[in-house]
């Protein structure tokens, strides 16, 4: 048995908007003016992001993790695979988490596999491979279809996998990527091939077919009431009807935190960051407010079954988000934990007991966070809260899942 396991996620926000952004422009996504970026004050800003997640390395967190977005201020890789490589120079023990690369964004699946490989024989081992269909903001920013994206998603993930494991050369009928010879050089070194991920929000199809191929599910919501426990049980559920069993690090949910000395410390250090990150970078996407460019009729595409459950539980005209008002109900909303070592090891305990996830991806830096906030709560978390909750997750995991045994092949445990 594991305890908890406790990546550092990073973003990477534009940190250099005007104050009036929000009063003078419409969306931070797709169509936000690429003249806003200043290169006298963003000089060494990549430096600065891959440093923070180096420093997570030397803090001992379990790993790093980068995402992919395009034309957006709340996320400056349009190629994660690049910080990745980075990393490799600059981390020496943390597992390296792509989650994930847009499958359907590359003309050819293949080109995903060999970086992938590459990664994995320059980090000796450490990457987790993620793979993700995309969302509403590709259908614009790139112009791929949303209808067939999830059928193409399939087909790219099945093939790289199978490119992993089987000797080539090999023919590849498909009926989105029919190759003559698939025939990467080279493989990856984690053998069959490295653990795999992938995102969803609870789409039904999405759980199925990521528990058929024995993959880990990976919660993509940034608030956690009771629906993250519900997605916690219809995962669990949905291992069971296709003969496999629920065990904590199958799962893994993305959340915020900042650590400081006190309560009214924490808040007070991290509110401004907060502030810009909640109404600049979720304007145009998690805002009621601002022009959707992620969001749209059949964009991204839902399966039929899953838009009917979706349904059921919309509210029309609720708050997402970037709607909060006041602390007080971003609090309540429990997507940013911030307060003292004591109360994020409480809230976040609490939040392992409940989710039963042994994976935690977490958000330390938000949007124009100076760089020692953000290195500070990060220490904090290291020395003050990581302990306690890994010394409790252990204790609880080998109570619910007795006779768990992580020491098996990697295709078993993704």
């Amino acid at each position: 048995m594991q305890p908890v396991q406790l990546f550092c996620w990073h973003f990477m926000a534009y940190p250099y908007l005007d104050r009036d952004f929000d009063q003078t422009h419409d969306t931070g996504w797709v169509t936000v003016p690429n003249s806003l970026w200043d290169n006298n004050k963003a000089r060494g800003l990549y430096q600065e992001y891959i440093d923070q997640l180096a420093y997570a390395d030397e803090l001992d967190f379990d790993g790093m993790v980068l995402n992919e977005h395009h034309q957006n201020i709340y996320g400056l890789m349009p190629s994660p695979n690049m910080i990745a490589a980075a990393l490799t120079q600059r981390s020496t023990r943390g597992k390296i988490v792509v989650l994930g690369n847009l499958l359907p964004l590359h003309m050819n699946p293949l080109r995903v596999a060999e970086e992938y490989a590459m990664l994995d024989q320059m980090s000796n081992g450490r990457l987790i491979a993620g793979f993700a269909p995309g969302g509403g903001p590709e259908t614009f920013n790139y112009d791929v279809p949303s209808a067939n994206t999830r059928e193409k998603f399939w087909e790219a993930a099945d093939l790289i996998v199978r490119s992993w494991s089987e000797d080539g050369p090999f023919a590849h009928e498909g009926r989105y990527f029919p190759l003559r010879y698939v025939n990467p050089w080279p493989k990856p070194l984690q053998k069959p091939y490295p653990p795999i991920w992938i995102p969803g929000s609870r789409s039904p199809s999405t759980l199925t077919e990521v528990a058929k191929r024995g993959y880990c599910y990976f919660l993509s919501s940034r608030s956690h009431g009771g629906e993250t426990h519900r997605a916690q049980q219809e995962f669990a559920a949905v291992l069971e009807k296709h003969g496999d069993k629920y065990h904590p690090f199958r799962f893994g949910i993305l959340m915020s935190t900042y650590v400081a000395e006190t309560d009214q410390q924490a808040r007070e250090e991290c509110e401004e960051g907060v502030w810009y990150f909640l109404k600049n970078c979720l304007k145009g996407h998690l805002r009621r407010e601002g022009r959707q460019l992620t969001y749209g009729p059949g964009v991204p595409y839902i399966p039929a079954a899953a838009w009917r459950e979706y349904l059921k539980g919309y509210q029309p005209g609720r708050k997402l988000l970037g709607d909060v008002e006041n602390w007080e109900e971003l609090d309540a909303s429990q997507s940013i934990i911030v307060g003292s070592p004591e109360t994020v090891t409480r809230r976040i305990k609490s939040l392992i007991e409940k989710a039963k996830a042994g994976n935690l991806l977490i958000q330390f830096q938000f949007g124009n966070m100076p760089n020692h906030l953000a290195r500070k709560s990060m220490k904090l978390f290291a020395e003050k809260v990581a302990p306690a909750l890994r010394h409790e997750s252990l204790a609880q995991f080998t109570k619910e899942y007795p006779g768990l045994n992580l020491e098996q092949p990697t295709e078993a445990i993704h």
